[in-house]
C-alpha cells in the first residue's frame, strides 16, 4: 500500500466519525520486515484489542 492511500483511507474514515489511528513505520512498505516494526505492529494490535474488545 502506498502511504498516500493509507492517509486517504485514514482521513475518509475520520471524516465519517470513525475512531481511527494511523501508524506509519519508517523504512517499511506493505509488509513489515524489521524486527522492531513487527514488534511495534503486534503492540499496536494488542492495544487495539485491549481497548475496543473488552
Amino acid at each position: 500500500t502506498f502511504p498516500i492511500q493509507s492517509r486517504r483511507f485514514y482521513h475518509a474514515l475520520k471524516g465519517h466519525g470513525a475512531t481511527v489511528r494511523l501508524v506509519m513505520l519508517p523504512h517499511e512498505s506493505h509488509g513489515y520486515r524489521a524486527r522492531e516494526s513487527v514488534m511495534h505492529s503486534l503492540w499496536e494490535t494488542a492495544l487495539w484489542l485491549d481497548t475496543y474488545l473488552k
